[in-house]
């Protein structure tokens, strides 16, 4: 997992390598659709505690971006990842439900024809909807905070349209109904159309 003081001075370093101005992101809004997977690591997918013991699901959700005049967008959005729960003691077939918010700044490094890599760093809140487990009351868990550091691509595809493909880590903690800590601990796979306004 990429970790915060390694992801803050990869962002200072591209900063440094940034264009002025970035081709295919002149617009000061774009629209970003995210859909993909959401993959426990750690703990979160293997371990014993309560709510621990998580499979991979759907993952979907939206950003606001907000470009400067050179390499730095600011972003905003929402999202909702999905976890099956079996192994941490739910029924066949329910899920974990974390919805949240995200917060933070993507650098863009220079374009090679409409394709350039991407990082982002930003600041997280996750709700948890919990089934019924054992020890564990079914219910909205605590506002959870954390963090997520990603990388990805972004691929010009005409001049209002962009094909964004990443990956991301995110950290974020939480309590259970019934006050027991989860150290949710995972990664997202995803692809986003990018809509330029």
């Amino acid at each position: 997992m990429i970790g915060p003081r390694l992801a803050v001075s990869f962002l200072l370093i591209s900063a440094l390598a940034a264009p002025g101005c970035l081709l295919g992101q002149a617009s000061p809004l774009v629209l970003e659709i995210h859909g993909g997977r959401a993959v426990p690591v750690r703990d979160f997918a293997s371990g014993v505690e309560s709510g621990e013991g998580v499979t991979a699901g759907t993952s979907l959700g939206w950003d606001l971006a907000f470009t400067g005049s050179g390499w730095r967008t600011i972003y905003a959005g929402f999202s909702q990842h999905r976890f099956a729960c079996e192994g941490a003691g739910c029924a066949p077939g329910q899920e974990y439900v974390a919805t949240g918010f995200d917060l933070g700044i993507r650098a863009t490094l220079r374009f090679v024809g409409s394709v350039a890599p991407w990082i982002r760093l930003g600041a997280v809140t996750t709700h948890v909807e919990v089934p019924s487990l054992p020890g564990v009351d079914e219910g909205l868990s605590s506002l959870g905070l954390g963090w997520e550091g990603g990388v990805g691509l972004y691929i010009g595809v005409s001049s209002p349209v962009a094909l964004v493909p990443g990956i991301r880590a995110t950290a974020v903690n939480t309590r259970l109904p019934g006050g027991a800590l989860l150290r949710m601990r995972y990664l997202v796979v995803d692809l986003a159309l990018a809509l330029a306004f």
